[in-house]
């Protein structure tokens, strides 16, 4: 009687360890097809949101590739959609299902080196655009800083302990140029999320001290 119920007991244990393995390997064995197309809608609407913010971080919005792939995904979205608004015969829908999870599984593959190249190249550009203008912004600082000493020593702006109303505006310009200068001659500590900034922002530097120019040449 001890031994039946300890081979009772083998049994179970190999029938729930079965069982058990099964449900890890695919989470959607147990779930009906109403469950199947809820959790993938729910995961690809989800997997398109995340391409879309890779694509807006990384200054892919118009990028052929990608809009390719949230294109494919629309359209599973909307097959799915279909599935569960039709009544479709359970042969049909197990079919379409089954095609659906292998398209999910294709698009991921596929989209995952996509994504690396896009990536990689981004940064490669990111990198190579900040050195272009970081170099730049060394060589002009260097000029500015001369030509800010240039006029501060000659003018004796130092040395002045009373000002007249134009030989204030021009110190308060000269020192605005000795930060701008030293602005461009730190630009490669600039962090930048996107080549784009670094154009923007150096321009953004180079108005910033032509307006400075333009007030001292008034009051020089």
């Amino acid at each position: 009687m001890k031994k039946l119920a300890k081979i009772l007991l083998i049994i179970l244990w190999i029938i729930y360890f079965n069982t058990a393995h099964m449900d890890i390997e695919d989470p959607y064995v147990w779930k009906s097809n109403i469950e199947k197309t809820i959790l993938m809608w729910k995961y690809l609407t989800w997997h398109k949101e995340n391409i879309i913010n890779f694509a807006i971080k990384y200054d892919l919005e118009n990028d052929a590739d990608i809009n390719k792939y949230i294109d494919k995904i629309n359209f599973l979205i909307d097959s799915l959609d279909k599935i569960k608004t039709n009544n479709f015969d359970k042969e049909r829908e197990d079919l379409l299902i089954s095609t659906i999870l292998n398209e999910i599984k294709k698009i991921n593959e596929q989209l995952k080196v996509v994504l690396i190249i896009k990536k990689n190249n981004f940064e490669k550009d990111l990198k190579v655009k900040k050195e272009m203008y970081s170099k730049i912004a060394n060589k002009l600082s260097i000029k500015i800083i001369e030509i800010h000493d240039l006029l501060y020593n000659s003018n004796n702006l130092k040395e002045k302990k009373i000002l007249t109303e134009n030989e204030l505006k021009l110190k308060n310009a000269l020192k605005q140029i000795e930060t701008l200068s030293k602005k461009l001659k730190y630009f490669s500590y600039i962090e930048f999320e996107k080549p784009s900034q670094i154009k923007k922002e150096f321009l953004n530097i180079l108005k910033q001290i032509k307006e400075q120019i333009s007030i001292i040449k008034k009051n020089i």
